[in-house]
């Protein structure tokens, strides 16, 4: 997953998702409106110049309760000592519309049993 942030003067800062671990409810609600309290931190460590990585913690109430470990990292245009509070609220938005859509879709989601085990194949003739 990747999405932009605008910051200043036309400045983006492009953010990469590179894991998401989902620990989703039993149920799914039918609605398509939901309200939910949601508790998230962000912790940002900073690699080199112009790159951080990250690591967002989200536990979300309400009738989707649900909590997700996000990991990315954030390619900068300019040399920022530390990630502006209005970029962590943008990951969150853009998360927050995403999951909800990740849980629905990994509840459709189901392996047949033996899927990938082939029957044996002998080379006698």
């Amino acid at each position: 997953m990747l999405f932009c942030v605008k910051v200043l003067h036309g400045e983006s800062m492009e953010v990469n998702i590179l894991s998401i671990s989902i620990k989703s409810p039993s149920k799914v609600p039918k609605c398509k409106v939901l309200e939910l309290d949601v508790d998230w931190n962000i912790e940002y460590r900073k690699m080199e110049s112009k790159k951080f990585n990250f690591l967002c913690n989200i536990k979300a109430y309400g009738e989707l309760s649900f909590e997700a470990c996000v990991e990315g990292e954030i390619n900068t245009e300019k040399d920022y000592n530390k990630i502006p509070n209005f970029v962590s609220i943008s990951i969150v938005k853009n998360l927050m519309n995403s999951i909800p859509k990740l849980i629905s879709h990994a509840q459709q989601f189901r392996i047949e049993e033996n899927v990938f085990i082939k029957p044996n194949v002998s080379l006698a003739s």
